[in-house]
């Protein structure tokens, strides 16, 4: 059996803790620059990569004809149209260090079965870190609807309350038991600003 000095082995530890201090920032896949930097991938739904994870897997919240003629191209977001349900598309975005806002742009239609002027079905789209929403980029609900659907500009924009390296950008879905409404969204487009 090896004997060590007790100060030695307190030494050893130290140096272990010390090497494992120190610069423990993530690396940013993105830059910022003078101008606001897109960051989002497959906005128009229709590539197979980046894929969008859905939740749940079924039904399908993606569909183009003949359900939707889409915005553009095969394929739109198509959340809704299931009575009683959450649903959620999402996919990961990474950040720039620095970052303060979030412009959203892109083409929304709200086919709605309610008739009274009561929010029931509802759309968000946000970017959240875990359970801390980052950003608000856009709320819906069935009254912004028609029984039929025209899709609509879409262009916000919202202060990050934070910038990690990655956030979900997040569509989802909350939906009443009573009358479907639908939301199709294509096209779009998240660029991010900074300081």
């Amino acid at each position: 059996m090896i004997r060590r000095p007790l100060f030695a082995l307190g030494l050893l530890g130290l140096g272990v803790a010390a090497g494992a201090c120190g610069d423990v920032a993530e690396a940013r896949s993105v830059v910022c620059g003078a101008q606001p930097i897109a960051v989002l991938q497959n906005g128009g739904f229709d590539d197979s990569t980046p894929p969008w994870v859905q939740t749940p897997v079924t039904p399908a919240l993606l569909c183009g004809a003949p359900t939707i003629t889409p915005d553009q191209g095969a394929l739109a977001a198509c959340l809704g149209a299931t009575d009683n349900a959450m649903q959620e598309l999402s996919q990961t975005v990474a950040l720039p260090a620095g970052a303060t806002s979030a412009t959203l742009r892109g083409r929304i239609c709200i086919a709605t079965a309610e008739v009274d002027a009561v929010d029931r079905d509802e759309l968000t789209i946000e970017l959240v870190d875990g359970a801390n929403v980052v950003a608000t980029l856009g709320h819906w609900t069935n009254q912004q609807g028609a029984s039929a659907c025209t899709f609509m500009n879409v262009d916000l924009s919202s202060a990050l309350t934070d910038d990690p390296p990655t956030v979900t950008f997040r569509l989802r879905a909350a939906l009443n038991a009573t009358m479907p409404t639908s939301f199709y969204v294509d096209s779009l487009a998240l660029t991010i600003g900074c300081d």
